[in-house]
């Protein structure tokens, strides 16, 4: 894709030669009349100049066509160069926009590809002969090369690692300036090449002038030979006049065809020229405009409000010598039927042999599919697809502002973090398309009910954030509240289904004391959880004082530490044993217990994370390291393990939930050899119950492959007896809270001796925990519970020493 800067340079040689052409025209013209009209006067003398005169036009004749050939190569090559530089510049900003890496890596192999065309068109150009101010030029253009090649290769550097924003800061402010200067050198050799030929003009005029001197004194002696020679200086002169012609006509064409549009004026700023492509945008033919101020033809609007711009002062500026841009950034070109365009023009004077301002060029091109685009792509990359709000980067880029504003300008504003209640029914039940539609709805619906100055962004999901600038936090409660009352009294139809959905809210007051954007995040978020936390459908303000958000602080800083004890291998495997009361019918199990060693070293009880891992679903992580590293150590040390031993371990309902966990499981079996059958998984029934379906279809498959589940902690659910029945469980582990006291509490020791029973019953093992004594073990025998597991059998041991 052309830009017209790049051929500023062509354009105003373009001119040179077609005003050189005219008065060449006019000067051959009036000489070929002198010549008949004198012929009967001078015949004589035109004798002794034949042979001179014919050699010197040859040799002029050759002349010039060195000097034109030489001219047209450099021209040539000085455009292809400046070509190449735009085309790497280009290369370069598409790379930015481009998001797709594989469509970043063709572009970046494209830019390197064009610097090795530049340096075989400028090794042709230094080929040919060269003045010292051409080659001062070329010089001082190769010297800014070199230094835009660098800040390029810094761009595609940036480029390539992901640092788009300063990427373009680095192209936009450094590189492209570069660039431009490149340009500018490119067209001072162009203007010395015009210059040098019409300096050669002036010679070839100035030999001219002698040869006639030195004929007026040796012509008088050969009458019939001056006769030939005129005939053929006629001629030669003719021909001549011919080929100029041709000259000015392929250069008027080429001027003609070229896409970019070209205005030309001449001194006083009204039109002389415009090519087909200007005729086309402003709607003027070139025969109209011929004679019209500049401005009646070549009408701007500013694109940001409209309003009409003078065009003619910029080129009043020109023709008194002061070379300068436009300045406008966003034209828009008012056509004469009413249309508009989107436009990028430069305007340059148009200079004499004596450096006088003899017109003006005005060069533009139409760009209005390509600010539409980038308008679009900027719009994209700060909205959300689905329902048109600010996405989450630009909410934290306008989020950023307003905490700068409030350090500087000590003004309060107040962060909304809303996540919506019951989305997740809406979605299961109808699906994400009414999903979609339900989020749409309710963008405009709270877009509706804020100020034009508040920003509504979409951050995720079902997760909006809410900025209110000059609020503090009762206003920001009221407003708040109103849009909580909003969506609540907001009905959702769908195919004959409506909802109803509430929303909660955190609120955290941006103040000049507020610390990084981050903690303001992380404050809204925990608000936001306390809001959930305390029954959903409410407001709830951030306040760092609360017991509340100093335990959620707590577990969030245990994410961390739990995720750098995953990188750092600090997570380890204990096991205890469970021990059959009837060692003569049943074998010995183990359960499989977690621990981790903190940063001093020093061994951390689960209790301690698991409940952090559970806030921030990262026991699935937990749960499948546990599984793979276990199965793994029982494949590398068979003979540990007796084969009539079964292992128990612990799942969690997040892992549950996940409908890949039990592929994961089955896969991890196969990989490792060991038999299903040494394998039980703990579900706590709290758990099984939250995730019933999708904890049936997990047990069912791994059952079926021959794994053994146990129901963890049975008895402290309200519906421990109601769903047993349902859930293929091999054994029931009796909640340790009843086991503890079972001896002083005769509710505790109904509770174990009814729990007992009903495993009897079903034909599945009992299995008691916390026990601590040889009483409750001697007590739990007389019930008939088939296992016991506790500190008073055995204290917990590295499973790998």
């Amino acid at each position: 894709m052309k830009t017209f800067t790049a051929h500023r340079g062509q354009f105003k040689g373009l001119f040179l030669i077609l005003q050189n052409t005219r008065r060449r025209l006019a000067a051959i013209s009036g000489s070929v009349r002198l010549l008949m009209g004198a012929f009967a006067l001078i015949w004589l003398l035109m004798a002794g100049i034949g042979l001179m005169g014919l050699y010197a036009l040859e040799n002029n004749n050759r002349r010039m066509e060195q000097i034109v050939r030489e001219h047209n190569q450099k021209l040539a090559l000085v455009t292809a160069l400046g070509s190449i530089t735009r085309e790497r510049a280009l290369a370069v900003h598409e790379m930015i926009l481009s998001p797709d890496p594989f469509v970043r890596d063709q572009l970046m192999l494209y830019f390197r590809e064009l610097a090795g065309d530049y340096i075989r068109q400028m090794s042709r150009l230094q080929t040919l002969p060269l003045a010292p101010e051409e080659v001062a030029a070329l010089r001082a253009s190769q010297d800014k090369v070199r230094e835009s090649t660098r800040l390029m290769e810094r761009v595609v550097d940036f480029a390539l690692d992901g640092r788009d924003a300063e990427a373009k800061a680095l192209l936009m402010n450094r590189a492209i300036p570069a660039q431009n200067q490149v340009q500018t050198y490119f067209a001072e050799f162009s203007a010395y090449q015009a210059r040098s030929s019409e300096a050669a003009v002036r010679a070839a005029h100035a030999a001219y002038q002698r040869a006639y001197r030195v004929t007026g004194l040796l012509g008088g002696s050969a009458l019939i030979l001056g006769l030939l020679v005129s005939a053929l200086v006629i001629r030669r002169t003719a021909g001549a006049e011919r080929a100029l012609a041709r000259e000015k006509e392929r250069a008027e064409v080429t001027l003609h065809s070229i896409g970019d549009a070209v205005i030309t004026t001449d001194a006083l700023g009204r039109i002389e020229y415009l090519n087909s492509t200007a005729e086309r945008l402003t709607g003027w033919t070139n025969a109209e405009a011929q004679g019209r101020m500049v401005e009646e033809v070549y009408r701007l609007r500013d694109e940001d409000n409209l309003s009409m711009l003078p065009a003619y002062p910029v080129t009043a500026n020109l023709l008194l010598g002061m070379v300068a841009e436009s300045g406008l950034k966003s034209p828009l070109l008012h056509a004469r039927d009413g249309r508009q365009y989107a436009i990028e023009q430069t305007v340059s004077p148009i200079l004499d042999t004596e450096k006088k301002v003899i017109g003006v060029v005005v060069v533009f091109r139409d760009v209005t599919m390509e600010r539409s685009l980038t308008n679009e792509l900027a719009w994209q990359a700060s909205h959300d697809a689905l329902t048109g709000l600010a996405n989450r980067h630009e909410f934290e880029r306008r989020l950023q502002e307003l905490v700068d504003s409030a350090r500087a300008q000590r003004i309060n504003h107040v962060l909304l973090f809303m996540d919506l209640d019951q989305f997740k029914l809406v979605n299961d039940t109808c699906g994400h398309v009414a999903g979609d539609e339900l989020l749409r709805q309710l963008s405009t619906l709270l877009t509706a009910k804020i100020r034009a100055v508040d920003t509504l962004a979409r951050l995720g999901g079902d997760e909006f954030g809410l900025l209110l600038p000059g609020c503090n936090v009762e206003q920001g409660k009221t407003i708040a509240e109103k849009l909580r009352q909003e969506i609540a009294e907001f009905r959702f139809a769908w195919e004959a289904k409506t909802f109803s959905i509430g929303v909660s809210v955190g609120l955290v007051e941006i103040m000049h004391e507020s610390e990084s954007l981050a903690s303001l995040l992380s404050a809204a978020d925990t608000a936001c959880y306390m809001a959930k936390d305390r029954g959903r459908n409410r407001i709830c303000v951030h306040q760092a004082q609360d017991v509340e958000v100093r335990r959620l602080y707590g577990e969030a800083e245990w994410v961390n530490r739990i995720t750098r004890a995953f990188e750092e291998n600090r997570f380890r495997l204990y096991y205890q044993k469970i021990r059959p009361l009837r060692p003569l019918q049943y074998a010995e199990n183990r359960e499989i217990l977690l621990r981790m060693i903190d940063e001093k070293g020093e061994l951390v009880p689960p209790m301690a994370f698991i409940p952090a891992a559970e806030r921030y679903n990262l026991m699935p992580t937990i749960d499948r390291w546990v599984v793979r590293t276990l199965l793994a150590w029982m494949k590398a040390n068979p003979s540990l393990l007796p084969v009539d031993t079964c292992v128990s371990i612990n799942l969690s309902g997040q892992s549950l939930g996940d409908d890949n966990f039990g592929d994961f499981i089955q896969d991890q079996l196969l990989h490792s050899g060991v038999p299903p059958r040494q394998i039980c998984f703990e579900i706590t029934e709290t758990a099984a119950i939250a995730n019933l379906s999708r904890a049936l279809r997990l047990m069912s498959g791994l059952h079926a492959m021959g794994c053994h589940f146990s129901l963890d902690d049975f008895g402290s659910g309200m519906s421990s007896f109601a769903y047993l029945k349902n859930l293929p469980v091999d054994s029931i582990k009796i909640d340790g809270a009843f086991v503890r006291d079972m001896i002083n509490d005769p509710t505790d020791f109904a509770m174990v001796e009814a729990i007992a029973r009903i495993g009897r019953v079903m034909g599945l093992k009992t299995i008691a925990e916390y026990v601590e004594s040889e009483a409750i073990m001697h007590r739990l025998d007389e019930l008939g519970v088939d296992y016991v597991q506790g500190f008073g059998i055995h204290r917990p041991e590295p499973l790998i020493p």
